[in-house]
Parts: structure tokens; C-alpha cells; sequence
């Protein structure tokens, strides 16, 4: 009996193990660029969009825009993305970002300020024909530049995909 049940644990174990691992690279995405926004922002008048598109297997370049009337902010940005496991625009991503940001303070004094950050996030693509796609991510910004004088401008932004949705093509 005891023979038994350590057989059965063990296979047990070695089959969760086995489900446990995954494929170092995925399989190729047929497409070659992805434009994305996020509806949710509409809500609380944060607007963005975002188009990324494949230069290798495992990278990819796109420019960001958004605008927040709340605070008066609008940016522009150029990102790289680095997908490790080898498919693009699906998956786990690390990326960077750099770009200008604008800021209005209450008195109407504007100030726009380069900035530098990384992002972590992951991109999934569902439907036949892997075309729809769901983005969620998270990063830092650092602004360089004077912030402190009145601008009303923070001197690190964070960059939130919470459900950036596109189409690919």
C-alpha cells in the first residue's frame, strides 16, 4: 500500500511539473504591426493611442500619444519592445520609451519636458486569426528638466496600459 501511494504521488508530482513547463519560443505571429487603444480612458477623459510594429522575431518599434484634460497633459513617445520568447506583439514584453511630455499649470503656464522610462507588460492575441488584441502593462517615465518652479509637472510619470485594445494587421 505505501508503494503504491508514493507511486502515485510521484506521478503526480512529475505530471504537474511537466504541465508546469513552458516553450521557450512561441509560435511566429502572422501579423505585422498592432494599433491599440484603451476604451477605459474615455471614462475619466484620458485618451491614447498606440501603434507597434515588428523590425525582428523578437522586437518591436511604435509611437504613443495621449492627452488627460483633467491635468492638462499631453505626451508623444517612441518605444522598443523586446518579446523573449521570440513572437512580437504576443506575449511578455520588456520595453523602453522615450519622449516629450506638456504640462499646464493653473495659471495657464506651460512647460513641455523630455523624459526617458521602462515598462514591463504583456500582449495577448485572441480570435481565428490572432487579430484582436489585448495589451496590459506598467512603467516608469523620468522627466529631465526643470520641475520644481511652478510647472506643475512630476518628475517621474507612470505609464499604464490597463486594457490597451487594437486590432493587428
Amino acid at each position: 500500500m505505501r508503494h503504491t501511494l508514493t507511486t502515485v504521488v510521484i506521478a503526480a508530482l512529475f505530471a504537474a511539473a511537466a504541465q508546469a513547463q513552458t516553450e521557450s519560443t512561441k509560435a511566429p505571429v502572422p501579423h505585422q504591426q498592432v494599433i491599440s487603444t484603451n476604451p477605459l480612458g474615455a471614462i475619466v477623459k484620458w485618451f491614447n493611442v498606440e501603434y507597434e510594429r515588428k523590425i525582428t522575431p523578437a522586437t518591436t518599434w511604435g509611437v504613443a500619444a495621449s492627452t488627460f484634460d483633467e491635468m492638462d497633459y499631453r505626451s508623444a513617445s517612441l518605444l522598443v519592445r523586446w518579446y523573449p520568447q521570440q513572437a512580437a506583439l504576443d506575449g511578455f514584453y520588456l520595453g523602453a520609451r522615450t519622449g516629450v511630455y506638456h504640462f499646464e499649470n493653473y495659471s495657464r503656464r506651460a512647460t513641455v519636458l523630455p523624459g526617458a522610462g521602462l515598462e514591463i507588460g504583456h500582449a495577448w492575441l485572441f480570435g481565428p486569426k490572432r487579430n484582436a488584441s489585448v495589451n496590459l502593462g506598467f512603467g516608469l517615465t523620468r522627466l529631465f528638466g526643470k520641475d520644481a518652479d511652478g510647472y506643475g509637472a512630476p518628475s517621474v510619470l507612470p505609464n499604464v496600459r490597463l486594457a490597451n485594445i487594437g486590432i493587428a494587421f
